[in-house]
């Protein structure tokens, strides 16, 4: 098994569109941005081009999530939650849940964000409903260090975010080693 992390392309519109609007029913409840979906293709080229200037000027970077060559989800890097550290997000096509392929790709964005030294943690934000996707940060040794309210009206059924945390690795060689903080 391959698993892939790269920027977005152009050339990926079609995959990319494809694989959002197959797994919209399953992205809705979650994501606020789902909603914008289906979205006419110039406007999709226009986001593509937007995430490559916000990569550029160091704000966020969106990556496709490929497995053997075939789109499988995407991913992203935010550097929103201040100094020092950066939120990464997810999301895995239906047809390919529950074969750890999240966890897989929340283990690479940890160790892609540490691999810069000004980065002292890495937050996963998560509605609490999902529990799906709360088994990830805990299986990478995150832990809780607050709830939040939802960043966009409308988005999750929890009415809660859980905000997760970790910290670079440490003695013990786990990928990403979890912090308490009260």
């Amino acid at each position: 098994m391959a698993l892939e992390l790269r920027q977005w392309r152009s050339e990926d519109a079609a995959a990319q569109a494809r694989a959002i609007e197959e797994s919209l029913d399953h992205l809705r409840p979650w994501m606020a941005w789902a909603a914008e979906w289906p979205k006419p293709r110039e406007a999709q080229l226009d986001m593509l081009r937007e995430w490559e200037q916000r990569r550029l000027a160091g704000t966020d970077e969106f990556l496709g999530v490929w497995l053997d060559g075939e789109l499988v989800g995407s991913c992203g890097l935010h550097y929103r939650i201040g100094s020092g550290g950066v939120e990464i997000g997810y999301w895995i096509h239906p047809a390919h849940l529950r074969r750890g392929l999240a966890t897989e790709v929340a283990r690479q964005l940890c160790e892609r964000a540490f691999a810069d030294p000004a980065i002292e943690r890495v937050e996963i934000h998560h509605d609490r409903a999902n529990a799906a996707s709360g088994g990830v940060p805990r299986k990478l040794g995150f832990e809780l260090r607050g709830r939040h309210a939802p960043r966009a009206p409308g988005a999750g059924r929890g009415g809660c975010r859980a905000g997760l945390a970790a910290q670079p690795p440490g003695l013990d060689g786990a990928p990403c080693r979890s912090t308490a903080r009260s």
